[in-house]
């Protein structure tokens, strides 16, 4: 786990550097031993009952639940979730220069998943994405992909992660080069050497305001003359006005310069060694400066927009460096910085138009362009609108939405979940990654879920949120677009989306396999805004006669209507599972119809509501998946 800076006492006392590191040492010790513990999660049953213990078992011969004070194993049913026990929220992932910044992108499978990382390319079959919480990349097929967006409210100008230096970026004086990290660190960095060597980037259009955030690494004790550190130049309207952070000096303490810029107050931060991430959030009417999330200054912000920014090292305050160690002794001192990111706050469009048919970029300004996505990476990409090609930066695109159309998924059979895993620092809900799928693997370090469209994921087990069970069985899904079905656009809020319907009726179709199409098998439906059987309206009462109902059809047969499986306002999406008869099903192409109904009216109204997902589900006997012992009532 990478060392925290740690702040001196809020009096300004000096704290002994021996106490803070041994304190620092406790604590990282505490939390290291906290996080590793496989026995810091509690089941809740169905029941309220809320248990400690830890997971067990494997796919072959199933998982289990294993109380921490002892008892025999509990099996995991359907309703049954599992979360990390002692804690509001989860904790995050182990920190690190590649993952402690906020991840930029989140990759959108519908309800089947929802993943924060690093977006790396799409072209016409396939997506490429890296996710925040493993080192292996995902690769999924296009048309199950919804969206790829940036963080709501922020776009990316430049992401830098220095596996070379492009000179079409920087300018670059004296040592510096892309280099191997330090002995010990894997990877590549900007390295710079002693001798007043430095990276300069100017923004093509200076930035009102942002967020920077870099990675550094401390390496202890630094010659006088020789420190690392970062310039953040503004162009006000007096001149140039400078920001500089100096991240290393002879003593124990980072400090803050502005000259001709905002006054800053400055917190006093101990220095300690290893890689830490640097972030400056900047903008009109404040400045913020933290290192590793602990904030070192703070004050107005400058007057005028950022106009570039520095990487060096070199005499901060203009005390002239030292000699260079002579030959065959000490090297001279170098700094290494890594992952850069330079982030646009913009303010997310009021409204927006939705066309499930076509592809769609949607500017940071709030305008939308539709058409056809030729390709994108993550620099880039390139929309053809009538026959003319239109290429974008990620510095202008808030997101990708790509056009709906229905993509079967591969099976996944065992134990079905939910998991839900925090993919950054922090209690954001924003930072929450999900997806469906089975249960393939458990160790102390992770989770490993087979899912339909991304492979197979990890999951770091420390950053686990919840695990809800939903089954047994093998689950097919046969779409994960959502749909509007119905007759009118809704004006009030919650509105479906798309918010034009796409019709009466949506048709799709499912290859199964032989060997299971004469078993008992289910069609799950995620659905929003269905009229409940059960309700109090007028328009309950309505589905009770035979009205507004919304109907399943299997190979051209009716076997069932929604209504009567919803059990609340279904304001929420919610999932019915509609019960296929044995033999309706066939192995190869089978049809499946949700098709509406309307009142008995001459010019008939229907029911508006939303298709989320579309799955086939074959159940697993229950007795046949798990047949550990089962503890008494509680």
């Amino acid at each position: 786990m990478r060392n925290r800076t740690t702040r001196r006492e809020p009096n300004g006392r000096a704290v002994s550097r021996a106490v803070v590191v041994l304190a620092a040492l406790l604590l990282a010790i505490t939390r290291a031993h906290a996080q590793a513990q496989p026995d810091a999660e509690a089941l809740d049953r169905p029941g309220g009952e809320s248990i400690p213990g830890r997971i067990a078992g494997d796919a072959r011969s199933g998982f289990r639940f294993i109380p921490s004070g002892g008892g025999a194993p509990i099996a995991l049913e359907p309703g049954a979730t599992i979360h990390r026990a002692g804690a509001t929220r989860p904790a995050s992932p182990p920190a690190s220069p590649a993952t402690a910044s906020a991840p930029p992108f989140h990759l959108l499978i519908g309800e089947a998943g929802r993943f924060s990382g690093s977006f790396r390319s799409l072209d016409g079959s396939r997506a490429r994405f890296a996710p925040a919480w493993q080192p292996d990349e995902l690769t999924l097929p296009r048309a199950c992909v919804q969206a790829i967006v940036q963080r709501p409210g922020q776009a990316r100008i430049l992401a830098e992660p220095f596996d070379r230096i492009d000179p079409a970026r920087w300018s670059v004086s004296g040592d510096a080069a892309a280099s191997d990290r330090s002995p010990g660190d894997s990877g590549r960095c900007l390295r710079l050497g002693a001798d007043r060597a430095s990276a300069t980037h100017s923004l093509e259009e200076p930035l009102a305001a942002g967020r920077l955030e870099v990675a550094f690494r401390d390496d202890g004790p630094t010659a006088r003359g020789r420190e690392p550190f970062v310039d953040l130049v503004f162009r006000a309207p007096s001149g140039p006005a400078r920001i500089r952070i100096v991240l290393g000096r002879s003593e124990d303490g980072l400090s803050v310069e502005s000259t001709a810029g905002p006054a800053l107050q400055v917190q006093r931060l101990v220095r300690t060694p290893g890689w830490h991430r640097l972030t400056v959030r900047f903008g009109p009417d404040e400045t913020e400066i933290s290192i590793d999330g602990q904030e070192l200054a703070h004050g107005r912000g400058p007057r005028g927009p950022l106009a570039s920014l520095r990487l060096a090292v070199g005499a901060s305050d203009g005390v002239a460096a030292p000699p260079l160690a002579a030959p065959g002794g000490p090297s001279p001192h170098a700094a290494e910085f890594d992952e850069l990111s330079l982030i646009r706050l913009v303010e997310p469009p009021a409204s927006l138009e939705i066309d499930p048919t076509q592809d769609e970029a949607r500017l940071v300004i709030g305008d939308q362009i539709f058409g056809d996505l030729r390709s994108a990476d993550a620099e880039r990409m390139t929309l053809a609108v009538g026959g003319r090609k239109i290429p974008l930066r990620w510095g202008e695109v808030a997101g990708l939405y790509l056009h709906r159309v229905p993509a079967q998924g591969s099976p996944v059979s065992g134990l079905l979940v939910r998991a839900e895993w925090r993919s950054n620092p922090g209690g954001r809900p924003a930072d929450v990654d999900f997806a469906e799928g089975a249960l393939a693997g458990l160790s102390d370090e992770s989770l490993t879920l087979s899912t339909p469209y991304s492979g197979t994921l990890t999951i770091p087990r420390t950053a686990l949120a919840r695990l809800a069970v939903v089954g047994r069985g093998r689950r097919i899904v046969v779409d994960v677009s959502s749909h509007h079905l119905g007759d009118e656009v809704p004006v009030t809020p919650p509105l479906l989306d798309p918010p034009q319907p796409d019709g009466l009726a949506l048709d799709r179709a499912v290859d199964l396999p032989g060997d299971l199409a004469d078993k008992p098998a289910e069609l799950v439906l995620d659905v929003l805004q269905v009229v409940p059987e059960a309700g109090d309206t007028q328009y309950s009462l309505q589905v009770r006669k035979g009205e507004l109902r919304t109907y399943a059809v299997v190979n051209g047969r009716r076997i069932d209507y929604v209504n009567r499986h919803v059990l609340t306002d279904n304001e929420a999406p919610e999932r019915v599972r509609l019960a296929i008869p044995r033999g309706l099903l066939r192995p190869g192409k089978n049809s499946i119809r949700v098709e509406l109904i309307g009142d008995s009216d001459p010019r008939p109204r229907f029911d508006d509501m939303g298709v989320l997902q579309i799955a086939v589900e074959f159940p697993e006997p229950a007795a046949a998946a798990d047949t550990s012992p089962r503890p008494g009532p509680p």
